[in-house]
């Protein structure tokens, strides 16, 4: 996978200044919550274009030593999920869709010497890039209007 595919969204002004106001706890919450629904439409997306694959999903190995060993990584689409990230920095949140265990989903998407470069994944979230922002832009709404009916009783 790409390593990082970082988003910057700016003409937030109004919805900025409505969070600050807010303080800390609660624009944190309502970011939280946002940024949750947006990677979730990212992670749906990526899922729908994720590539299917027709082998068998378990390998078995033999070691050096003659032991036999197996794993069963499963399907590139099931180990697609959406995962929060520990921010090092206070009032601080991100989320972001990994592949998880399934290391070679990045084959086919940077390609290899063997095998040519199939992208799957960023042109996934480019395509809904629109939709994401809209979802992180409505729950953000709904986050200050809820904390503001609050703040008026």
């Amino acid at each position: 996978m790409a390593s990082r595919q970082d988003f910057r969204m700016d003409g937030f002004k109004e919805l900025e200044k409505a969070l600050k106001e807010l303080g800390p706890p609660v624009a944190t919450k309502a970011g939280t919550e946002g940024l949750r629904k947006a990677t979730n439409v990212m992670r749906d997306a990526v899922k729908a274009k994720a590539p299917k694959g027709d082998q068998p999903t378990k390998r078995t190995w033999r070691n050096k030593d003659g032991t036999q060993n197996s794993a069963d990584y499963g399907r590139l689409k099931q180990n697609i999920k959406t995962r929060k990230v520990r921010s090092r920095r206070q009032h601080t949140v991100s989320y972001k869709v990994t592949t998880g265990s399934a290391f070679w989903g990045r084959f086919s998407e940077f390609g290899t010497e063997h095998e040519p470069a199939r992208p799957w994944f960023k042109p996934a979230i480019d395509e809904v890039a629109g939709r994401v922002v809209q979802a992180l832009q409505d729950e953000l709404k709904k986050a200050i209007d809820k904390a503001a009916r609050k703040a008026r009783t």
